[in-house]
């Protein structure tokens, strides 16, 4: 929908404005599914007996954090 607004040389607000719109529903979409991560994934690899698998899971936390704030 972007790159056809775009293609058709719609007014640039009305393109900055739709870039936004998709923007949030990403980051809806991201929380979502950082939260799913935690609740079962992470949880579940930290409580684990397998303290390789736990200690994994912090690394990928870390790395998925600070990917996050760059």
């Amino acid at each position: 929908g972007l790159q056809k607004m775009v293609d058709e040389e719609r007014y640039c607000a009305d393109v900055l404005t739709q870039v936004s719109s998709v923007q949030e529903a990403l980051r809806g979409v991201s929380r979502s599914l950082l939260h799913n991560h935690l609740k079962h994934c992470a949880s579940e690899a930290i409580r684990s007996a397998d303290a390789t698998r736990a200690d994994a899971m912090y690394e990928e936390l870390v790395d998925l954090v600070f990917k996050s704030s760059r």
